[in-house]
């Protein structure tokens, strides 16, 4: 019987959680469609990201724009449904935690289509955060809940979902193991342009997360601990922190020689660093879980995590934006113990694909 699966996305990290899952369909042969809602859009981005991860242009954008999150979850609810009776698929996937996933998982639930959830049952237990609000609301009424780790799988079955739980694992890893040929060829040179010599340890540091960027105090507590680091640092400048480094006049604590300041990298270049520097310092959700993923420790700038297993078993720290705890947790043994598997094995997509093709 042929099956038509329609994929909702909307930023970069959904191509990446896209990416796998969708090359495992197409080996099935399977007929599949791709709707963005336009909620983070670059056109020259987007292509970058299409190439990098080998996926099609996406079926339709939508464009949908909002100058707040109730009015684009309410548009973008809107136009998917349109689309949905349209194209009228077998299954709807959403991925992640945006305002996108949500709107795509009402849409889909609300016209009785299957819908499934990849990256379910993650939580940090704080409704003030809207990426919270959207995780419960999405697991709340999605059929299949495909879930990272048994953490969250718990974490579903405590909710007492109506949805099936499903262990997969995490499809990020999967991404990281068919791309890690490239990512080794890549990082002599990339280093070697960042003026870091071979065996040099250094550091790889991100912030982007509003928490810190809208507040002058926790910025510079942050920028304080950078410009003491003993190692070079790579420090990844989100433009929202540029800018925001820029309005408080923050500008002195970048100009030391050991800070090495880059803008975004592609994906690629982002794990090429991961691959080589000493440890992490991000509050970055995808970047926690990928350090964990090359094995080096992170230290998470941040309140709280999603990734709360990877703070009680792999090593990682969570210090907030406090520059005393950040340098201590830098400061730390960078020998440490690994719980390996703790996201699956790296066929989180294969095991997706054959219970929707089930």
């Amino acid at each position: 019987m042929s099956r038509l699966i329609c994929h909702i996305i909307g930023n970069r990290p959904h191509f990446m959680k896209l990416a796998p899952v969708f090359h495992q369909l197409a080996k099935r042969e399977v007929k599949q469609y791709i709707i963005h809602t336009g909620q983070h859009y670059d056109a020259c981005m987007s292509s970058d990201f299409l190439a990098e991860f080998d996926l099609p242009e996406p079926n339709i954008n939508l464009g949908i724009k909002s100058t707040n999150q109730a009015g684009f979850v309410g548009g973008a609810l809107s136009a998917i449904a349109i689309e949905l009776a349209q194209v009228n698929p077998d299954v709807v996937l959403v991925y992640g935690d945006t305002n996108s996933t949500l709107a795509g998982a009402l849409a889909g639930a609300k016209q009785n289509i299957l819908t499934a959830h990849v990256e379910a049952g993650l939580r940090e237990g704080d409704l003030s955060i809207p990426e919270e609000v959207n995780k419960r609301a999405i697991d709340a009424v999605c059929d299949i809940l495909f879930a990272p780790s048994s953490q969250a799988v718990d974490q579903l079955k405590k909710e007492h979902v109506l949805g099936e739980v499903c262990f997969a694992g995490d499809v990020t890893y999967d991404l990281l193991l068919s791309k890690d040929a490239e990512i080794n060829a890549r990082a002599g040179s990339l280093l070697t342009h960042l003026g870091i010599s071979k065996d040099e340890p250094f550091y790889l540091a991100t912030c982007h997360r509003a928490a810190n960027t809208d507040s002058k105090a926790n910025l510079e507590q942050i920028l304080q601990a950078i410009a003491k680091l003993k190692h070079k640092v790579v420090f990844l400048i989100h433009p929202r922190t540029a800018k925001a480094i820029s309005h408080f006049n923050l500008e002195s604590y970048l100009n030391h020689d050991h800070i090495i300041a880059r803008g975004s990298l592609s994906y690629l270049d982002t794990q090429a660093l991961l691959s080589g520097c000493q440890l992490c310092i991000t509050d970055s959700g995808g970047l926690i879980k990928e350090a964990y993923f090359h094995q080096k420790r992170a230290v998470i700038i941040d309140r709280q995590t999603e990734w709360t297993e990877l703070v009680q078993d792999s090593g990682h720290v969570l210090t907030g934006p406090d520059s005393q705890a950040i340098l201590a947790a830098v400061d730390q043994s960078e020998s440490f113990n690994i719980e390996t598997g703790i996201y699956g094995k790296g066929d989180a997509s294969v095991l997706i694909v054959a219970r929707l093709l089930d």
